[in-house]
């Protein structure tokens, strides 16, 4: 797997264990830290507006404010249970 491929496993699976919270890019990085992982958070950002424009995830923002957090839509729920959750 390539390193964007790793990146996007992680943001899946950890929202597929959040579910149906909303979180952060940081908080994603925050997390994959603590996993052992060195991903970045802009590294996290770029995969994570990848997964959303496929349809994975769903980006949530309110108006006003600049925090983005992302949640898994159900389409990101199959994906990861039939290609990561074997």
């Amino acid at each position: 797997m390539t390193r964007p491929d790793l990146i996007r496993k992680e943001i899946l699976m950890q929202l597929y264990a959040v579910r149906p919270l909303a979180v952060s890019p940081e908080r994603i990085q925050r997390d994959a830290a603590k996993a052992g992982y060195d991903y970045a958070v802009t590294e996290i950002r770029r995969e994570v507006s990848f997964l959303a424009d496929t349809g994975l995830l769903i980006e949530i923002g309110d108006p006003g404010v600049t925090a983005r957090l992302y949640r898994i839509h159900a389409n990101g729920v199959r994906h990861y249970e039939q290609t990561y959750a074997a």
